[in-house]
C-alpha cells in the first residue's frame, strides 16, 4: 500500500512542485509558467485516451479512469500549485506593515 500511495500521490505531487518551482524560478517570463500545468493535462488526456479500451472490458471503468489517469494527474496540478506557492514564498516581493502604536 505505501509503494501504491508513493507512485500514484506522492511522486506525482513531488515532480509537480519541482517543475513549476524550477519553471517558476530561472525562466523569466510568465507564460512559461504555464508550461508544467499544460503538461500535466496533456499526460492526462494521453493516457484517458490510452486507457479507453477499458470501457469495453469487464473491469469497471470508472474506478479504472479515476485511479491511473485521475489521482496522479489531481497529485500533480497540487504539486504545481505548491510549486508556485513556494516560489512565490521564497523570491517573491515582501510587504511590511508598519504597526502603529496606539498614541
Amino acid at each position: 500500500m505505501p509503494i501504491i500511495v508513493g507512485v500514484f500521490c506522492l511522486l506525482p505531487l513531488l515532480l509537480g512542485l519541482a517543475a513549476e518551482y524550477l519553471v517558476c524560478r530561472f525562466l523569466r517570463r510568465k507564460l512559461w509558467r504555464l508550461l508544467p500545468p499544460a503538461v500535466v493535462l496533456a499526460l492526462t488526456a494521453l493516457v484517458a485516451a490510452g486507457r479507453l479500451n477499458v470501457w469495453e472490458s469487464s473491469q469497471s471503468p470508472v474506478t479504472q479512469l479515476l485511479f491511473v489517469p485521475g489521482l496522479p494527474a489531481l497529485c500533480a496540478i497540487i504539486g504545481t500549485t505548491l510549486g508556485w506557492r513556494l516560489w512565490k514564498r521564497l523570491w517573491g516581493p515582501r510587504v511590511i506593515w508598519e504597526h502603529k502604536r496606539g498614541e
